[in-house]
């Protein structure tokens, strides 16, 4: 997340102010760029290569339920954006929600503007959240669809558990036996703990098993 700049700030001390929410969802083979201010919007001059020179579709800010930015320890809650409105999907965009290969763990960008009460920009776009999409889904009724994404913050996303446990040091260091070994005398089976080289790892012993090792 970026600062806003000064301007931006200012104008949220307007009594009347009209944000624009920007998106970019970088779904394979079919990216999402889509502005709420009802109009076709490319922007430029920001220095921003994921905002300069590409449209951005206008979508009316009644259909677009984005929800707002908690951050905590550890990174943020997830963030929801949510189109609505919709009468129908085709079945290409079905297909492509259904794999997620095409949408998960792939970059989604949020920008905001301020507009004063005669659709005046105020200060420049400010990148406010970035993150990976984690979810993907479409709902409704016979009547009225949605489509929603869900997306998590960088800090969230690689924070996850790695579901990786001591036993499974060997993986990444084929000489070390320490996990085999602690099994071994937990159990109490001591003859089939690995005898390690060098006179074990401590620098006492005490010991009078030739086969007792200890585990790192």
């Amino acid at each position: 997340m970026s600062l806003p700049d000064v301007q931006h700030r200012a104008a949220l001390g307007l009594s009347v102010i009209k944000p624009v929410f920007f998106a970019w969802l970088d779904v394979l083979g079919d990216p999402v760029r889509a502005n709420t201010s009802g109009e076709n919007i490319t922007p430029s001059g920001t220095g921003d290569p994921d905002l300069d020179g590409h449209q951005y579709s206008g979508i009316s800010a009644t259909l677009v339920d984005v929800s707002s930015v908690k951050y905590k320890q550890g990174g943020s809650d997830p963030v929801t954006a949510r189109l609505s409105g919709i009468t129908g999907v085709d079945a290409d965009t079905l297909a492509l929600i259904a794999d997620p290969t095409n949408w998960r763990g792939r970059e989604a960008r949020l920008w905001r503007i301020i507009r004063n009460a005669v659709n005046e920009r105020i200060g420049g776009y400010h990148a406010y959240y970035t993150g990976r999409m984690t979810s993907l889904r479409h709902a409704g009724s016979t009547s009225e669809q949605f489509i929603e994404v869900t997306i998590e913050s960088y800090l969230s996303v690689f924070s996850e558990a790695s579901n990786r446990t001591y036993l499974d040091q060997a993986r990444f260091d084929p000489g070390d036996e320490s996990a085999r070994a602690a099994i071994a005398l937990a159990n109490g089976n001591y003859t089939s703990a690995p005898t390690l080289s060098g006179g074990g790892y401590g620098a006492g012993g005490g010991s009078s098993g030739a086969n007792r090792s200890v585990a790192r």
